[in-house]
């Protein structure tokens, strides 16, 4: 089968873009022709059978751009055959659609006031393109991740729930917990500079508002003195080190117990390193790190606004509740560091029976099943009557 995947920019680490090169790994490995077609790429080439095709997306603003980049693909259709299309942004006109992202007909409105969404050409266009998608008259099925993300589009489009598949979790399996995790965490934590009798907080995603950077330093200002002086907090991803640390300074947590690794391709030995995980985002539609930490035998602390919350509630983990508070994160960080032990005990538990690496196989799965059904339709219509 020929697969044309549509990716409006491929980079190493984004969650997004892991997804689609997994997806189109797995479908490589059965042998389909996969053909990405993207704006551009950064990083490694893919392995065989992957295909890269770089589309322009044109200049100006980013709505520009994207509406450029969909038609562009939607030409590109027309020039060859494929079996299915599938975009990973929001745009219409494709036989699938990967919903990574929460309903921005619910988002938008909590962030910005009725009159500017009316005004704006970007919140306009943004707003189009997911209408597209998801209204009743489009035929795109759709992966989703989280039952919230069915549940806000069904709500806000009238989408047809027949046109949703659940994709279940979908992490790298190098996130399992590893025989030889003791020496691992030595070596990353001597290699970090933290020493031993320090409780290591980690957050990976490091945009400092999104993912609540600003939340943790405060909690770690607050904290008991003995356990404040023992924290080392640190952030693995975006590189924002100078606005992290200068807002570390003013709420008085000192440069030597925040560390920006900026974006890593470690990940895996950091969570083995740490002692806990943080991760009190104000918006994450789902959190694939969340199960990497409790895959890694790592304690997790996070907000409620995670898609993947509810995995770590199962896992012994702490969600902290919406609406958000400042003070009650605090108490119940300073809770999970006084009892880390016992965490990472039922964590362990949990995670060792869980598997969180199928997401890839079963949405090639789902992808081949689409073709199949088509091509008995189409040959049930070619059937003289």
């Amino acid at each position: 089968m020929r697969f044309a995947f549509a990716l409006f920019k491929y980079f190493p680490f984004g969650g997004l873009q892991s997804d689609m090169l997994r997806i189109a790994e797995c479908a490589a490995a059965r042998g389909h022709e996969v053909t990405v077609f993207t704006g551009a790429w950064e990083g490694a080439a893919p392995r065989s059978g992957i295909h890269v095709r770089l589309l322009e997306n044109g200049g100006g603003s980013n709505h520009r751009r994207a509406r450029v980049f969909a038609e562009h693909f939607a030409a590109a259709l027309k020039q060859e055959t494929f079996d299915l299309s599938l975009t990973f942004n929001r745009f219409g006109g494709c036989d699938w659609y990967f919903a990574a992202d929460n309903c921005l007909a619910v988002e938008m409105p909590r962030k910005h006031s009725s009159l500017l969404l009316k005004l704006l050409p970007r919140y306009r266009s943004f707003l189009e393109q997911e209408r597209e998608v998801f209204s009743p008259q489009s035929r795109t099925n759709i992966f989703y991740i989280t039952p919230r993300q069915k549940r806000d589009f069904m709500r806000c489009y009238g989408t047809p729930e027949e046109r949703f598949f659940y994709l279940p979790p979908g992490i790298s399996p190098e996130f399992r917990l590893r025989p030889d995790a003791e020496r691992i965490r030595k070596e990353k934590r001597r290699e970090l500079g933290v020493p031993e009798h320090s409780l290591m907080l980690l957050e990976v995603g490091g945009h400092f508002f999104g993912k609540g950077v600003d939340r943790v330093i405060r909690a770690v200002a607050a904290l008991p003195e003995e356990l404040r002086e023992r924290c080392c907090f640190c952030i693995a991803g975006a590189a924002q080190a100078r606005r992290i640390l200068t807002f570390g300074r003013r709420c008085g947590v000192p440069e030597q117990s925040l560390r920006v690794l900026g974006p890593r391709k470690d990940v895996s030995e950091l969570l083995t390193a740490a002692d806990l995980m943080v991760h009190p985002a104000r918006n994450e539609a789902a959190g694939n790190v969340l199960l990497e930490g409790i895959a890694s035998g790592l304690p997790v602390i996070c907000s409620e606004a995670c898609g993947f919350s509810d995995f770590v509630a199962e896992a012994g983990g702490v969600v902290v509740p919406e609406p958000w508070s400042d003070r009650v994160f605090q108490q119940q960080l300073t809770e999970m560091l006084g009892h880390l032990g016992d965490y990472r005990a039922r964590i362990i538990s949990h995670g060792g029976g869980r598997d969180f690496c199928r997401r890839a196989g079963v949405a090639v799965d789902l992808l081949e099943q689409w073709v199949q059904r088509c091509l008995l339709r189409k040959d049930s219509h070619d059937v003289p009557r």
